[in-house]
């Protein structure tokens, strides 16, 4: 069957059948290929493991297990985001990266009598589908949702994976843009959004005071006061007083939020942003982290800020933002309250991992992955990392 026909197939089936069948219909395209052997995987919250979402029995003979990330074949697809294949006593084994647009939704692991270049592109295209029709599964059914955890989420994480956050990866010819937030089953107040508007990049991220519903309630205040504004066509200090006023008239004062507020233009890579109490943004060139870009900031929003200085910062072609928040560089050991991960071990990391290469959702993976292990248990505080890239379309 040829590649444009199995692709069709699948369009076909899926748009018909309940989305929880997703997997069959995947198999039965998939054996009309050559195909003897599927496997879903979803990525967990916390990036660690990949997870089955889904058996289709009439192409196993063994039943999977969740796999970790690292040091796996269908994790090294999912770091490199490339098609990888290995040969096995039963066959070939193709593992290729599940995708929506950039965000990294999972794996498929796929196996044939035989491989060529052929069938490698058939596998990258499926790629492709299977993650589409996996995020809009999960608009239907709780199936993909519930194989992504590996434990009991809180009432407020819930809030905020659900309803508050965009996806976690976007992509574009001039501006890519990824983030990741820990403890995924436990955040409560960060977040971050985002929305490209022809030239036009918008940017939030915020980080509310405290932890739990109370602080859940005060993001989503923010970020929906942020859209409300930004869909107005203002501009960034009254998008700030705008999120500041309403803070303000709902909590009287009690709770605030910090954050930066920004805009870049993707045509010229002029980025402008307003700083409301945050940790200063790293900028990488390359894979040196070349400075903290800095203004001046404003009070968190929700305390009553005057008017807000409108920061600058000329990009280059290739040029990275790592924007951070504190419980990043304040991570530490339980018992030791000196040892904080600190803003020197995060340049460090981020230039290793952008030395080697690495897609911007893999390095945040990474260097969250290091500030957990630092912390060595569940961090106090929400960490959460934004990376912001301008390709001026390279």
């Amino acid at each position: 069957m040829e590649r444009a026909d199995v692709i069709s197939d699948l369009l076909k089936r899926a748009t018909l059948t309940p989305p929880d069948l997703l997997a069959a219909d995947v198999a039965a395209a998939l054996a009309d290929a050559g195909g003897n052997h599927l496997v879903i995987y979803v990525v967990d919250y916390e990036q660690v493991t990949l997870q089955p979402v889904a058996l289709a029995t009439e192409l196993l003979d063994e039943r999977p297990e969740g796999v970790t990330i690292d040091g796996t074949m269908a994790g090294r697809a999912f770091q490199r985001q490339e098609v990888v294949s290995a040969e096995t006593p039963k066959g070939w084994r193709v593992w290729a990266p599940l995708v929506e647009r950039a965000e990294r939704v999972g794996v498929l692991e796929l196996g044939f009598a035989a491989v060529d270049d052929e069938i490698l592109r058939l596998c990258e295209d499926l790629g492709r589908l299977v993650g589409h029709l996996l995020h809009t599964a999960g608009r239907y059914t709780d199936l993909v949702e519930l194989r992504r955890r590996r434990r009991d989420m809180s009432l407020a994480a819930e809030m905020q994976w659900d309803m508050l956050l965009p996806a976690l990866a976007f992509q574009a010819p001039e501006v890519g843009i990824a983030g990741l937030l820990e403890p995924a089953y436990d955040v409560a107040g960060d977040g971050f959004d985002y929305s490209l508007d022809g030239e036009t990049l918008s940017f939030l991220m915020l980080d509310a005071m405290g932890h739990g519903l109370r602080a859940t309630m005060a993001s989503t205040l923010a970020l929906a006061a942020f859209r409300h504004a930004r869909r107005k066509g203002l501009g960034l200090a009254e998008i700030a007083h705008r999120m500041d006023a309403a803070l303000a008239s709902e909590f009287d004062g009690d709770t605030f939020v910090t954050g930066h507020i920004g805009s870049l233009d993707t045509a010229t890579g002029r980025f402008r942003w307003v700083n409301a109490g945050h940790p200063a943004p790293l900028l990488a060139r390359g894979s040196k982290v070349v400075a903290e870009i800095t203004c001046a900031p404003c009070y968190p929003l929700g305390l009553g800020i005057l008017e807000p200085e409108i920061g600058e910062c000329q990009l280059e072609p290739g040029d990275s933002l790592l924007f951070y928040s504190d419980g990043v560089t304040e991570a530490r050991p339980a018992g030791d309250r000196r040892d904080q991960f600190g803003v020197d071990r995060l340049k460090d990391l981020l230039e290793r991992n952008l030395g080697v290469g690495l897609v911007a959702s893999e390095v945040l993976r990474r260097t969250a992955g290091a500030v957990v292990a630092h912390r060595a248990e569940h961090l106090e505080d929400d960490a959460t990392l934004v990376m912001l890239e301008w390709r001026s379309g390279l």
